[in-house]
């Protein structure tokens, strides 16, 4: 199964026209838009992660799968679609 950005990306693949208002080019655009908090913050949580690697305690590991579970409905497999 694919997640929803894969759906739009391949879409994207099919028809890279720059110059169409709508299409999958404008979509994948909102969706990232809508999401910007949450991939702002998966981004933190990974980057602290990384930083700090084995060093860190559970609360960074804990916060990076919180961090993903977040934005699991958009870039996570999607089941029966």
């Amino acid at each position: 199964m694919k997640s929803l950005y894969d759906e739009l990306a391949a879409k994207m693949e099919r028809d890279p026209s720059l110059i169409k208002r709508s299409g999958p080019r404008q979509d994948i655009g909102l969706l990232l838009f809508a999401e910007r908090d949450k991939i702002d913050q998966l981004w933190k949580a990974a980057e602290r992660r990384v930083r700090l690697e084995d060093s860190g305690g559970p609360g960074e590991l804990a916060e990076l799968k919180e961090a993903v579970e977040r934005l699991r409905p958009l870039f996570g497999e999607r089941r029966g679609a």
